[in-house]
């Protein structure tokens, strides 16, 4: 399967066709609305196809359990969605089609229409299969955006609200900012090689210490590639540098010189700028983080309530005799 229509199995929402032969079992029904066994077989089988090509070996087996076991309601919610589509009176053009086709194309750097149908091709796709899942991941979308809460409804009240009652998840670490310059020891571990390259390191770092811009040197001496940024780290915190670095940056007082500090491959010397305490951070420079996961999480909670409520509103029924094994 194209990468392209991974991402298009992964993106939009699968309904199943209404057409049925008569004689064919049915396995749910949703008002007039029925799920057959082969809609059903099928969608199983696209499902497990794409966890075989998506996961490692290891993880099929749990993640295809999964699939079984919440297919058929997955589906249901998906027929009730459409249900309450109908009544909204709300429906998808062929111009918002037509757009999302377009959209997908440019995405994916599809140019042509032959392109796109090709990708398709290769995933066992037809163009109409793809337009019947947009048209529904469409609908579905607009049903949401309806009758579920928008993250931007979300007050600052409420915001300001979870970060208190959470504050702790938002603390930042002990942080510092540093700078480095690095001095790269010989792969060959040349003997002569690596006394010269330690004794540019001392120097360097003696220069430093007598006052030189440490940037500037950087600039001219350092071997990362840091030294075009004169070396500058940005704000790290305990912990992301390697053990040796991270004990020379935070067992300094404040602001000072860290090295020569010689590691498997290279010599470093650092500059702490400023040492920043563990605090958390303001309301403000969260928000819209917090913004973020709360509206995913209360989507989710929204979501849940949202399909109970149309699930008591609906006729629902399950045949579970008809389900293959």
């Amino acid at each position: 399967m194209s990468k392209f229509a991974l991402a298009l199995l992964t993106l939009l929402i699968a309904v199943p066709s209404q057409a049925a032969e008569l004689v064919e079992s049915i396995v749910a029904r949703v008002g007039d609305r029925i799920i057959t066994r082969s809609q059903y077989t099928k969608r199983l089988e696209d499902g497990l196809n794409e966890l075989r090509q998506a996961l490692p070996p290891d993880q099929v087996a749990s993640r295809s359990a999964e699939l079984k076991k919440t297919l058929i309601d997955d589906m249901l919610n998906e027929m009730l969605v459409k249900e309450r589509a109908d009544r909204l009176g709300l429906s998808v053009s062929p111009a918002e089609i037509g757009e999302a086709i377009k959209r997908l194309k440019g995405q994916y750097g599809l140019e042509t229409d032959e392109q796109f149908v090709d990708s398709l091709r290769k995933s066992g796709m037809t163009r109409a299969d793809m337009e019947a899942r947009l048209r529904d991941s469409l609908l579905t979308n607009k049903v949401f955006a309806r009758e579920l809460r928008n993250r931007e409804d979300l007050s600052d009240r409420e915001l300001r609200e979870r970060f208190t009652r959470e504050r702790d998840r938002f603390r930042l670490p002990e942080r510092a900012k540093v700078r480095e310059i690095v001095v790269l020891k010989p792969a060959d571990n040349n003997a002569a090689a690596l006394t010269t390259a330690r004794k540019k390191a001392q120097e360097i770092a003696a220069r430093v210490r007598a006052g030189e811009a440490f940037d500037t040197l950087a600039k001219e001496l350092s071997e990362s590639p840091t030294n075009e940024k004169g070396g500058e780290l940005g704000e790290i915190a305990r912990g992301e540098l390697l053990a040796d670095l991270d004990s020379a940056v935070f067992n300094l007082n404040g602001p000072g010189i860290a090295g020569p500090i010689e590691l498997k491959s290279s010599i470093h010397i650092l500059k702490v700028e400023e040492r920043l305490p563990s605090e958390v951070p303001s309301f403000e420079s969260v928000k819209d983080r917090l913004r973020k996961d709360a509206s995913e999480e209360t989507f989710q909670r929204d979501y849940k309530a949202y399909i109970e409520r149309l699930r008591k509103d609906a006729f629902v029924q399950v045949n579970e005799k008809n389900l293959p094994i």
